[in-house]
């Protein structure tokens, strides 16, 4: 009885909102000429005459119109909700999902249907000083036959920046992240019903000064980690407890503006993992403390170019002595290409030291890469694909996962409003562990609805 409400209200959701859509769009009516302002700050710009001692001075040529924002131009574009100071941008997808292997099972493959929802959403200021913003997104699959493979997945972002001064900002941050794991993760066992629910907290502050081309932010900050328990086949259930932490976090970061294009920085930070309880299931002191040393260059924010890429070596030393100090060496960071008005290409990689339950292990390095591209067919006309890689490597065990995702999307718009969406993933992962191999195809096809 609660799927099927769950599901009655997911589409229900989603049609209120393509008929609230509609209404507006026919009570709006369409404008009758780009040039005729609808609201006084659309309005002409009445420009001074420059004060003149000639008698008959050259009449000069009246002002071009100042063009509308190009959402305004864009008969597709997202307008928002103005709440004065703040504009609302929330989105909807809802859809039908089928998979072939929604249980991610090596040798027991069974297909299922069902009802994915996609909520997001993007607040943003637009004041004189300082600046807010606000995102949220979330991924909830309901199948039809087993409950058990439902999955839920999210994250929120609050981010304030305060200009305290010309040349010194206050930067503050607080975020959540919903994660679920199922049996096909090594950290969860084989017998597993259902998934793992994992939850993530952090808050931020950074203080960033500039002093002619050189900037040196200071941050500090937590994470908390927690792990759910997990539900076993034949009774009984894992408690994550011990696996439980918070990372506090000090970092500090120098840049030079050798360009208005981009800036070289160098940075160092501290971030200890303190566990909740001070040993784990097999007896072993997991808390550590952690280094990062990082240097890079950040590309600033251009029509062309935007996002930051470094090399970076981190370092975790643990408490217990029978757990061998563990560390990697790799690129980390995000870069958005823009080579024309209508493509996107989007590159993040990733490098990490996770932790695991295994008693003969002190965690895995992890290596993540991958690669995304949209491109505008048309005003009313998306494609997207993207590829990724991740592969986590295990100290003092022969333990190694490799996972490739890949996806590839349409989306066709009606208007600014609605639009039609059609999904296709495939999941692969390969492990040198026994029974661990799968791979999984899904097919999402939906609407849109969003403001």
């Amino acid at each position: 009885m609660v799927r099927q409400r769950f599901i009655y209200c997911g589409i229900a959701a989603a049609f209120l909102l393509s008929g609230a859509a509609r209404a507006q769009e026919s009570s709006l009516g369409l404008r009758d000429s780009l040039d005729a302002p609808d609201t006084p700050a659309e309005a002409e710009v009445t420009v001074a005459k420059a004060t003149t001692l000639e008698v008959n001075p050259p009449v000069a040529p009246e002002p071009e119109p100042v063009r509308k924002r190009r959402a305004e131009d864009d008969p597709y574009a997202a307008l928002g909700l103005d709440m004065g100071g703040l504009t609302i941008f929330p989105v909807l997808r809802a859809g039908v999902i089928a998979s072939d292997n929604p249980e991610s099972s090596n040798s027991d493959r069974k297909g299922d249907i069902g009802l994915r929802l996609r909520p997001s959403l993007r607040i943003t200021s637009d004041w004189v000083r300082h600046e807010l913003l606000i995102s949220g997104e979330g991924d909830f699959i309901a199948y039809e036959d087993r409950s058990e493979n439902d999955s839920n997945d999210g994250s929120v972002l609050a981010r304030l920046r305060l200009d305290m001064r010309r040349s010194t900002t206050l930067t503050l941050d607080a975020g959540y992240q919903l994660s679920q794991e199922n049996g096909s993760d090594s950290e969860v066992p084989n017998t597993a019903i259902g998934n793992r629910t994992d939850q993530s907290f952090s808050q931020n502050a950074a203080l960033t000064h500039r002093a002619g081309r050189i900037a040196a932010t200071a941050r500090v900050g937590a994470n908390w980690q927690y792990y759910g328990d997990v539900d076993l086949a034949g009774g009984g259930k894992e408690d994550n407890a011990d696996r439980e932490y918070v990372q506090p976090l000090a970092a500090i970061r120098v840049g030079y503006e050798a360009s208005p294009a981009f800036v070289p920085f160098v940075e160092a930070a501290y971030e200890p993992r303190i566990h909740f309880q001070k040993r784990d299931r097999n007896g072993l002191e997991r808390s550590s403390d952690g280094y990062r040393l990082a240097a890079g260059v950040a590309f600033e924010p251009s029509p062309l170019w935007s996002g930051e890429l470094a090399l970076a070596y981190r370092l975790r030393d643990y408490e217990d002595p029978d757990l061998d100090s563990l560390d990697v060496f790799g690129l980390n960071g995000r870069v958005t290409w823009r080579p024309t008005e209508l493509t996107t290409l989007d590159l993040t990689l990733g490098t990490g030291l996770n932790e695991t339950s295994s008693a003969d292990s002190s965690g895995a390095r992890s290596y993540d890469a991958s690669l995304g591209v949209t491109h505008d067919l048309r005003d009313n006309l998306t494609v997207n694909a993207s590829a990724g890689l991740t592969y986590e490597d295990y100290q003092g065990i022969d333990q190694n996962e490799l996972t490739l995702r890949t996806n590839a999307g349409i989306l066709w718009r009606m208007n600014r409003w609605i639009a039609w969406t059609l999904d296709y993933d495939y999941i692969y992962n390969n492990s040198n562990q026994p029974g661990e191999d799968y791979y999984e195809n899904r097919v999402t096809a939906g609407i849109e609805v969003r403001r």
